[in-house]
């Protein structure tokens, strides 16, 4: 409708445009055209440092929200609305996502790690809802693991697990204003939290991929100052994870087959023969079956 504007969208707008201009000063923001929006705003890159000829790196993606809302939101949690793509491309995301909330009133924006979601790469089936959680206030209680809780009137068929599974943000992990844009000394232990973080949803990402059971996690946050890391290894039913396990660390284990013998290290060699012979006969090129036959004998 011409000359008429949604307040809440409008709102919503403002917020994005203060994003925009904190984030810029961290490094690199690229926003997402709205037409192309399918659930988060910017794409960024860190600056390693804060004067001179700037270089960049650690991508990330950044979904903003305004203070005043306290949870995100994949999925629907009506039956008849469900469409199994809002939940299923978090799972598909390849470079970390970070949620900021923007306090228009005071211009600051807060910037929250969402990295207990990796729990959740571990799931049997997909969720039916992932939720994003903030706290209301800031406290020194470590971030708790994903909760499920049972959606009501839930059908049983493919429209996920039923389940609405519940996201602890645990604090901010950095605030950023316009101050501490001009700040070297502040910026910098920003961004170096910032990058700690990205770091670990990087590997997150790639232990994923690799179908290795195993995942980083902040565990606790002081805003700003520092963090404390927590790690989890996750123990599978089906006895075809151990196929899955070998598979996934083929190649690492013949790399380490090959070296050993270079190396001239017998016994450990003859230890991990074991394992070698574990591998799959299609993961092993045929290059490596010809000239280092005896690493599967």
């Amino acid at each position: 409708m011409s000359g008429v504007r949604v307040y809440s969208f409008r709102e919503g707008d403002r917020s994005e445009y203060l994003a925009n201009y904190l984030l810029s000063g961290l490094g690199l923001v690229t926003p997402v055209p709205r037409p192309e929006d399918i659930g988060f705003d910017f794409y960024c890159q860190l600056a390693d440092q804060e004067k001179g000829n700037l270089t960049f790196g650690y991508p990330f993606i950044v979904q903003v929200k305004s203070d005043s809302t306290k949870t995100i939101l994949f999925g629907e949690t009506k039956f008849e609305d469900w469409k199994r793509e809002n939940v299923e491309w978090l799972f598909r995301l390849e470079i970390p996502i970070f949620f900021a909330f923007i306090e228009k009133s005071t211009m600051k924006m807060l910037i929250y790690n969402c990295s207990p979601f990796a729990y959740e790469f571990f799931a049997e089936k997909l969720p039916s809802v992932i939720e994003f959680r903030r706290r209301e206030t800031v406290t020194d209680e470590e971030a708790n693991k994903p909760i499920q809780e049972e959606l009501p009137n839930w059908k049983e068929n493919e429209n996920g697990d039923g389940k609405k599974h519940i996201v602890d943000l645990g604090n901010p992990l950095i605030s950023v204003t316009n101050e501490d844009i001009y700040n070297d000394t502040i910026l910098k232990k920003k961004k170096n939290l910032l990058r700690n973080v990205i770091q670990i949803k990087q590997q997150n990402l790639i232990y994923k991929k690799l179908r290795l059971a195993y995942i980083n996690w902040v565990l606790k946050i002081k805003t700003d100052e520092s963090i404390v890391t927590a790690w989890a290894h996750f123990l599978g039913s089906d006895p075809s994870i151990l196929g899955v396990m070998y598979n996934s660390l083929s190649h690492g284990l013949i790399s380490l087959g090959m070296n050993l013998k270079h190396q001239n290290e017998i016994e450990l060699l003859a230890s991990l023969k074991p394992l070698l012979k574990k591998i799959p006969t299609e993961q092993i090129p045929p290059l490596i079956k010809t000239n280092y036959s005896d690493l599967f004998e």
